[in-house]
């Protein structure tokens, strides 16, 4: 059976989630938005899929992640501003569809199963809303059923009266009609953008018999509420950071990377060749995707039975990772400009987008404002280091454990622009980085700014206990093999302020103060 399923919107519903890509291509619990849908269905099943919007996003994911399934791509032109409608999208496909079909709106997700090879009839899926969310007819179309199977009347939007509301997945048996009615309805410009399936199915309504059948379990992830309570219903088993440019999904025994920027994709698959068996096998990749074995192991952030674990890992690391590379050239100039050009830019983008304040005393210190605090670094001694094979973002929660062997995963591409060489006390201090600031912890929301005048504010942090205790064992190394600790303090505070402008208000601010408060520390010693 042919399943159409329209990506071609732009999901403006979702702020900026959809600014560098399509919504289905968001991630729901392990997967992405358009694994739920294409998993409902039998593998022998034909996808007819309509791009748009980052349409090459959505078709170079599905050939990458299901090879071997049937997918027809059908480009659509007008998929926003004038014209543009679902309805419009759907009449798209008219030349392709010959028979009867499913169509499932990209944004319904439902864990139900059925056998669709029963449907015999034009059928609607439908929801019966709970007394707690009853005014959901205002968001969706509804029905009124005429018995225990069959629709009476098909409502817009708003209607009060009714009996299930319509979760946008249906079965058209009359596909010849549906279509008839679609182009009649366009060449009379009927309902302009907002032309949809509903519209078809109210005209199909008065000549022939329309069934339902009713969802029990059913999540849309259309807007940004409705997603965030997607999330919360199906859950993620790893903790990931959302981000808007990048995505994670965990698809068969496979994990698959999404980057907007192709080339951060490109450079991670060169850099992927370079540290060869110290990450996972890439299996496959495009030019924004790539794929790489899935390895059952736990990232040793979550790891707490295992003294001696951060010990294990740096002394693995020195033999495994941290080979020195002898060509020099141009490697501080590099250093200079990854610690201190990149530092002054992201520093200016956070006050331009209003990430954080720039508090002169913290935690009843006076500590001044960044600009002194940045004056006061020697960055061209900062960035005096030896050029190393490298990780580049070098944190617990990119490092798998199995048996007695690190993995690496979630390498950076290049550092300041090489792909070779890099600075080894970089991946240090993003080790340090790391114990501190636990992500974990940071996603549960353990952390607290408290203003207490315009420029004075109160900050503090809840650390992992087991990780923190071994911040000893970490120095210890550090000492041990005569890397300079201080350094490290100095980058570890760099990247707390760097970081601070990649993040969402309150936590912007925190990671600004908590950097600009640790910086100072180290500039008394």
């Amino acid at each position: 059976m042919k399943i159409l399923i329209t990506t071609s919107g732009t999901g403006s519903r979702l702020g900026n989630l959809t600014k560098y890509t399509n919504k289905t291509l968001l991630r729901v619990g392990n997967k992405l938005t358009i694994n739920h849908i294409i998993d409902h269905y039998p593998q022998n099943s034909e996808f007819i899929i309509t791009l748009g919007y980052f349409g090459n996003f959505v078709k170079q994911y599905l050939n990458l992640c299901y090879p071997n399934y049937n997918f027809t791509f059908v480009n659509v032109d007008k998929f926003k501003g004038p014209g543009s409608s679902l309805g419009y999208s759907l009449y798209q496909t008219k030349n392709i569809i010959k028979e009867p079909f499913i169509f499932h709106c990209c944004d319904s997700i439902i864990t139900d199963k059925f056998d669709i090879s029963k449907l015999k009839n034009n059928t609607f899926f439908v929801y019966k809303p709970t007394k707690k969310n009853y005014n959901m007819n205002n968001l969706y179309s509804t029905i009124i059923s005429k018995n225990d199977k069959d629709i009476l009347k098909i409502n817009k939007k708003g209607y009060p009266e009714f009996d299930y509301i319509y979760i946008g997945i249906s079965f058209i048996k009359n596909f010849k009609m549906f279509f008839n009615i679609l182009e009649d309805l366009i060449k009379k410009n009927t309902f302009k953008n907002s032309l949809s399936d509903i519209h078809v199915a109210q005209e199909i309504l008065k000549k022939n018999s329309f069934n339902y059948l009713l969802v029990k379990n059913w999540y849309d992830m259309g807007t940004m509420v409705n997603f965030n309570n997607c999330n919360n219903e199906i859950k993620c088993d790893y903790n990931i950071l959302q981000k808007e440019n990048e995505s994670i999904s965990f698809v068969n025994n496979k994990v698959i990377k999404f980057f907007y920027n192709k080339t951060i994709n490109k450079n991670r698959i060169i850099r992927s060749k370079n540290l060869k068996k110290l990450i996972p096998k890439i299996i496959n990749y495009s030019d924004n995707f790539h794929i790489m074995e899935y390895i059952d192991s736990k990232p040793i952030s979550e790891i707490y039975n295992e003294p001696f674990l951060i010990s294990k890992l740096l002394n693995w690391a020195k033999k495994n990772l941290w080979i020195e590379n002898k060509n020099t050239e141009n490697f501080k100039n590099i250093c200079f400009k990854f610690y201190y050009n990149k530092t002054i830019n992201r520093i200016q983008d956070g006050f331009k987008n209003n990430k954080f304040i720039d508090y002169s005393k913290i935690n009843g210190i006076d500590i001044g404002s960044i600009d002194n605090l940045i004056k006061k670094i020697d960055f061209n001694k900062l960035s005096d280091s030896k050029p190393y094979n490298f990780h580049g973002d070098f944190i617990l929660d990119n490092i798998l454990k199995k048996n007695e062997k690190f993995i690496l995963i979630d390498w950076r591409q290049d550092f300041g622009g090489d792909l070779n060489r890099g600075d080894i006390y970089y991946d240090f201090a993003k080790l340090r980085h790391n114990i501190i600031l636990n992500h974990k912890n940071i996603k549960n929301g353990l952390f607290t700014l408290i203003t207490k005048h315009d420029n004075e504010c109160i900050i503090d942090l809840k650390c992992n206990y087991y990780l923190i205790n071994q911040l000893n064992d970490f120095e210890k190394f550090i000492l041990k093999n005569h890397f300079n600790l201080k350094k490290i303090k100095i980058l570890t505070a760099l990247i707390w302020i760097n970081m601070s402008s990649l993040h969402k208000y309150p936590l912007s601010n925190f990671l600004f103060n908590f950097g600009k408060y640790n910086l100072y520390l180290e500039s008394l010693k």
